[in-house]
């Protein structure tokens, strides 16, 4: 069979070009692998730079808030030493200016014994359906007494009228995780004293305690639950846990109308120039409950000259901000 001969010039000219094609062809998946590699290595100094940039801001707020936490410790220590002082000091009746405070003086019996009697309560509206409600009582019993049976968890439902139902959930250390809250904020790059307050209580004792209190109604019983965070303050809470416009004079709330809001806590009445235990309260964002906010301060103060020698007497006084859920009337609280 006749088969035409190709010249072999063509011959060579066709292999060399598909030579030529292939090292093209080679050569572009090089780039696009250098390129690729480029990328690459883009990517991994971004993620680097942004890494770096992380970790020197988590430096910087942990830097910040070690500053704030040693000024927050200052002030407590001097709370200390203002509980050091009194009971180094032989302090009489007479010392105490008691009625500068709202609740006035103790009333004590001619063996400067206290004389038990009805329990000092007043309430302020404020804003959003809430009040604002101050109380106290002066008992024949030393404050360290009372903070044994305020701070014994499991058996508060034995002596805190009107409580149905208690469950201790968990015992705080005072060593939780540091952290800001998610609604945050700050002024001038410095927290709010609302966030100082916050962060301070991560490092106290305390409890997470489930709770149901009930009052009746016309022959019903009207029950409210929640769950809520408990912290030890030994030398009380710091000046800055107070809202400003509160009275310093242990006159209570102040402006009558003010907004609450969280880790601002009300100031019970007690005499400004003693000193006091606190306990602060507060119900748990997020978690089941009848109220919006629910939020105060147990404060035990004691009280010099209202005992027989040996013995002791407390002024034991109450704030607290609640706000109800609109199916709970606020007139109920």
């Amino acid at each position: 069979m006749f088969r035409r001969a190709v010249p072999s010039s063509f011959r060579w000219a066709s292999g060399d070009d598909s030579k030529a094609a292939r090292v093209d062809s080679a050569a572009a998946v090089a780039d696009k692998k250098k390129t690729a590699a480029y990328e690459r290595d883009d990517d991994e100094r971004t993620d680097v730079a942004e890494s770096n940039a992380s970790d020197e801001e988590e430096r910087l707020d942990d830097e910040e808030e070690e500053e704030e936490e040693e000024e927050v410790e200052g002030e407590l220590l001097l709370l200390s030493d203002k509980w050091d002082e009194f009971n180094r000091t032989a302090f009489k009746y007479e010392d105490v200016d008691y009625a500068a405070t709202a609740m006035g003086a103790p009333s004590i019996s001619g063996e400067c014994r206290i004389v038990l009697g009805e329990p000092f309560v007043i309430m302020e509206k404020a804003p959003q359906n809430s009040r604002r409600i101050f109380a106290g009582i002066d008992i024949p019993a030393s404050v360290e007494m009372v903070w044994n049976v305020m701070t014994d968890y499991e058996n508060l439902q034995k002596v805190v009228p009107n409580m149905l139902a208690n469950e201790v959930l968990d015992l705080f250390t005072g060593k939780e995780k540091k952290g800001r809250r998610t609604d945050s904020t700050s002024v001038g790059g410095t927290r709010s004293d609302a966030d100082r307050t916050e962060a301070a209580s991560r490092r106290r004792k305390g409890s997470l305690l489930r709770q149901t209190g009930g009052i009746k109604v016309m022959g019903l019983t009207i029950s409210s639950t929640m769950t809520l965070e408990v912290r030890e303050w030994p030398a009380g809470l710091p000046e800055f846990a107070h809202s400003p416009t509160d009275g310093t004079d242990g006159s209570g709330g102040g402006e009558d109308g003010r907004e609450s809001e969280r880790y601002v806590f009300a100031r019970p009445f007690t005499v400004p120039s003693l000193p006091h235990k606190d306990i602060s309260m507060q119900n748990v964002e997020g978690d089941r409950s009848d109220f919006r906010m629910y939020q105060g301060v147990w404060r035990m103060q004691p009280l010099p000259g209202c005992a027989p020698e040996g013995e002791g007497a407390t002024r034991l006084a109450y704030a607290v901000d609640v706000a109800p859920l609109p199916y709970l009337p606020v007139a109920l609280v």
